[in-house]
């Protein structure tokens, strides 16, 4: 992450706490695997937790694995619509357990006709209108020509979120949720906020190394309601919990 990313992040830690939803416990050291377990992801399996694959254009076999729930419900939808596809699952595990699937290059066993041995990859989906997002900042920022990250991280300065251990800033993955949360903290304010943030575009990999190379930057990923409402609602009847979401 750019040093001034670094700073501001550091800088907005220590301001004045604005309230955010919290009743969750956040460590007084982040590292990269904490940060990344705490985020759910979800994949579309068979009946029997195997990822559903699909061949692409290279003819090596593609599994789908989604940062939002509403991008997997959809696409289970259509997946469950194709023959043979009726037992298609949405499984939840977090984001460090899918990029690290989504480093690999396993083989598939199976041989193109060409000889070349195909390979099954991990594709993480990241919502395509979330780059538009982070293209429209940049442009209002007048950063012209600045592409914007394949997968974008949100924040607002001054935004930090209270635990019981201390203040920590809110990353989003959606800049439509960090506005939702600053429209309703700015409204509970009672005009001591202003009534839009200044928000700031970073990438995911920029997040994370900035933890790895500082643990004391506090930082975590909001994940919204809607999102944690359903994995409640799997519970009784899922397997055992894998990762412990955040709720700001």
């Amino acid at each position: 992450m750019p040093r001034v990313v670094a700073l501001r992040l550091a800088v907005a830690a220590a301001a004045c706490a604005l309230l955010v939803r919290g009743d969750l416990m956040v460590k007084q050291h982040s590292t990269p695997k904490s940060l990344l377990s705490k985020v759910p992801v979800f994949l579309l399996t068979n009946e029997g937790g195997q990822p559903y694959l699909t061949q692409g254009k290279d003819g090596d076999q593609l599994g789908q694995m989604f940062l939002f729930l509403r991008d997997a419900q959809n696409a289970l939808e259509v997946l469950k619509n194709m023959p043979g596809a009726s037992d298609a699952r949405m499984w939840k595990t977090d984001l460090h357990r899918a990029m690290r699937m989504a480093q690999r290059n396993a083989k598939s066993g199976l041989v193109n006709s060409e000889g070349r041995e195909m390979r099954m990859l991990m594709r993480l989906h990241p919502h395509d209108r979330q780059r538009t997002n982070a293209r429209v900042v940049f442009l209002r920022q007048g950063q012209l020509f600045r592409k914007p990250p394949e997968v974008p991280v949100f924040y607002a300065e001054g935004l930090v979120a209270e635990k019981r251990c201390g203040a920590v800033v809110p990353l989003f993955f959606a800049k439509e949720e960090l506005d939702r949360v600053w429209s309703r903290m700015a409204l509970r304010s009672g005009g001591a906020m202003p009534p839009a943030p200044k928000v700031t575009v970073t990438s995911l990999g920029e997040v994370l190394q900035t933890v790895d190379k500082d643990p004391s930057v506090r930082v975590d990923f909001y994940v919204n309601d809607n999102t944690l409402d359903w994995i409640k609602a799997q519970r009784p009847a899922g397997k055992a919990r894998i990762f412990r979401p955040r709720r700001f």
